[in-house]
């Protein structure tokens, strides 16, 4: 039958009509001679005619049903093997167009079907000598095949089962496969669909592999460690934990450390810590047995197993802590004695100096004058140098802190300085990591420039990047330096006051290694660049101030 006739519901209804015209016809030819012959024949005859007459009609009608329904199951069995070639065509062009390794065996005994060219991508094999042939135990052995044949016979399902083969390049491939009982072309056959998950095998390794390194190195470092949840259930610690506190770590695990009484002040203090954002300070830990030490907390944030956690490292500190507070009470008291001592010896040089104003209305004539001179210029030296004792003494008590220029010079002592005078600040927000007396340095410059400028009017301050390092340079519109004092500014004594500001100003620098020096033109004003060394500078996290005062 012709397609279009099977598809066309009107050639079909024509169809119908023809046959059933092809059927009536010979049956209203019978009627018309049956009734001629009725009229004209004897009965007998009559009877045999029509009897005659039904038995070919009926026996023409029955091979011309016959052929028709040959023809019609003909057709349809045509048709069904066409869409079952179809089908099949479409299923094939599906597989070998999916995104991932597919096969397709026959269920009795494995042979390949189907292979798609993701999967020979994945296997490195030549299609034309795999297909028709049983699945090499190559790629899946006889253990995995057994239980993955088991499994679709039990189930018709296999999910997630994997399995590992060596390429002909001596790769390891790790492969997820996942499998379904289906029908194909009338047969039984196994749908197979692999992932690679070599990448995924070998970041687990890594991990596992990560995790046990970290294992040894928390438990081999000396230092007391404790690993915290989120909630503070202590995870683990690590024998030197053990050691420190004097306690067996299956007596911890599990607890909270607020559970434990000498571990209860450390959560308060770490949860006070986690809220001012600070990951590391001094805290006086309680040992079970009473004992006090002094301690270092260091904690940070980490991902153990699945979970984040606390890594808690306690740094015993007490031996160093003693002696700090040790040499701390020891510089107070000689600051006392020094302050004592200064207390006595200027009270003994004013006297000195007043005896010295008794005198002079006593003496007249030389060389007595000059004499007095002499030991009232003494007296004042000794002032001198005792009140410079005063500011030396307290030079590297401390340590070393950030500091930002724009926040020091507007600090009141350096304020009451610069009446009438414009200064204009860095625009760089750097930090200087220097002694605490740094506030120190610019003001003795400051003071340099006011007492020896004489026309002073401007001063500035600057950065200037010179390769890693960074010089802070100060300047001013005074009169500046001759060339033959510039090498002996610096120098203890030298200068018309007291000769000691330059010189202590080089002392408070060089605690952190800076330097610095004087290369300004005489008659224009001062240029001192402060050198300041790769790793003692730093860009301030904090918006800076403004930069004009």
């Amino acid at each position: 039958m012709p397609a279009k006739w099977k598809n066309n519901p009107l050639y079909g209804a024509l169809l119908i009509s023809i046959l059933f015209a092809l059927i009536l016809l010979p049956y209203w030819w019978l009627a018309v001679q049956w009734s001629v012959t009725l009229i004209q024949d004897s009965p007998t005859q009559f009877t045999f005619t029509s009897t005659t007459f039904l038995l070919v009609l009926a026996i023409i009608d029955s091979a011309f049903l016959i052929r028709y329904y040959q023809i019609r199951q003909k057709n349809q069995l045509a048709s069904a093997i066409l869409e079952i070639h179809k089908g099949a065509e479409n299923y094939r062009l599906l597989i070998e167009n999916a995104p991932f390794p597919i096969i397709l065996t026959k269920s009795d005994d494995n042979t390949i079907l189907v292979m798609n060219k993701r999967a020979v991508e994945l296997f490195s094999v030549d299609p034309s000598e795999r297909i028709g042939k049983p699945v090499s135990f190559q790629f899946i052995g006889p253990e995995d095949l057994k239980k993955i044949s088991e499994n679709l016979a039990r189930k018709n399902h296999v999910s997630g089962y994997e399995i590992t083969f060596l390429k002909e390049t001596g790769e390891r491939v790790y492969i997820s496969l996942s499998a379904d009982i289906i029908d194909y072309m009338g047969e039984k056959a196994v749908f197979a669909a692999f992932v690679d998950i070599s990448e995924r095998v070998a970041l687990e390794k890594e991990i596992i592999r990560r995790e046990e390194k970290f294992s040894v190195i928390f438990h081999e470092v000396p230092n007391p460690l404790m690993i915290l949840s989120e909630n503070d259930t202590i995870i683990d610690v690590n024998h030197g934990f053990e050691q420190f506190f004097h306690v067996r770590k299956e007596e911890l695990i599990s607890l909270s450390i607020l559970e434990r009484n000498f571990l209860s002040d450390l959560a308060l203090q770490k949860r006070a810590r986690e809220f001012e954002d600070q990951n590391t300070w001094e805290y006086e830990a309680s040992l079970p047995d009473g004992e006090k030490r002094f301690v270092m907390l260091h904690y940070r944030t980490i991902q153990y197993g699945e979970g984040l956690h606390t890594l808690l490292l306690i740094q015993d500190i007490d031996a160093i802590k003693r002696v700090q507070n040790a040499l701390t009470q020891a510089n107070n008291q000689l600051l006392i004695l020094n302050s004592v001592t200064r207390h006595d010896i200027l009270n003994r040089v004013m006297a000195i100096i007043s005896y010295c104003e008794l005198l002079r209305s006593s003496i007249q004539k030389e060389p007595g004058i000059t004499w007095l001179n002499n030991i009232e210029k003494a007296g004042d030296d000794i002032q001198t140098l005792i009140e410079f004792t005063r500011e030396y003494q307290d030079l590297g008590i401390h340590p070393p802190v950030w500091q930002r220029i724009d926040r020091i010079m507007k600090k009141k002592s350096i304020q009451t300085l610069l009446t009438n005078i414009f200064v204009t600040l860095p625009d760089e927000s750097y930090e200087i990591y220097a002694d605490p007396m740094f506030e120190k340095v610019l003001y003795n410059l400051i003071d340099n420039s006011i007492r020896h400028g004489e026309k002073v009017t401007q001063i500035a301050l600057s950065y200037e990047k010179s390769n890693s390092d960074l010089i802070l340079r100060y300047t001013d519109n005074g009169t500046g330096i001759s060339g033959e004092d510039k090498k002996k500014i610096f120098t203890k004594g030298f200068g018309k006051n007291t000769g000691l500001g330059l010189f202590l100003i080089r002392e408070i620098l060089s605690l952190t290694g800076i330097s610095i020096t004087e290369h300004g033109v005489h008659g224009t004003g001062v240029i001192f660049d402060m050198l300041i060394p790769a790793g003692f500078y730093r860009i301030s996290a904090l918006n800076k101030d403004q930069s004009h005062l």
